[in-house]
């Protein structure tokens, strides 16, 4: 009897919580928060990612694009359109049913010239220019280091579909020397 009882406040003093915990945990990843590997330099100095050895890695804040809706500006991690089963981070800068052109050394939505104050995201959009029309339920993606970006201007599906949209990145984890909040605005 007494080695039975030892068994039970093994299970419900060890097992249990130790299960319950890993379950918590799983549960958050998935649903709450994740993190992501970054490895290009696509969104430098934003991301400190500079190249596929040099890479990354930031929280995903799941919850961010769940509760409220996705606003230009936004870094978000997303399913590339070209290869669903690749993680990409862009920056927001078309919305469903905005008309975006892209020049060398301005971005104009519907027209009107976006102000971009963010010191982070590159003065040059390099050669890659051209309209792009965003339908509805999608997003036109820009990285923040355009003239090397890998964006929805290169892409043969260009708009992300926000069903595909995995989570808003908020805090850059690594490299150490450069933990902090990644800015939301352009």
């Amino acid at each position: 009897m007494e080695e039975q009882k030892k068994r039970q406040n093994w299970f419900t003093g060890i097992v249990i919580p130790i299960a319950v915990g890993v379950a918590l945990a799983l549960a958050l990843r998935q649903w709450v928060v994740s993190p992501a590997r970054v490895p290009s330099a696509s969104m430098y100095p934003t991301i400190p990612a500079t190249s596929s050895r040099d890479f990354a890695y930031v929280v995903v804040n799941k919850l961010a694009t769940e509760l409220r809706p996705i606003h230009r500006g936004e870094v978000v991690v997303f399913h590339w359109p070209d290869d669903p089963k690749e993680l990409f981070v862009k920056r927001v800068i078309g919305l469903p049913g905005d008309t975006v052109t892209v020049t060398e050394n301005a971005v104009y939505i519907n027209g009107k010239k976006l102000q971009q104050t963010n010191p982070d995201i590159a003065k040059s959009n390099g050669a890659e220019t051209g309209t792009y029309k965003v339908p509805p339920g999608h997003y036109f993606m820009l990285g923040d280091n355009r003239p090397i970006s890998d964006d929805s201007r290169m892409w043969v599906h260009k708009y992300v579909s926000r069903s595909a949209i995995v989570g808003e990145a908020d805090i850059v984890l690594y490299p150490f020397n450069r933990i902090g909040f990644i800015s939301q605005h352009i």
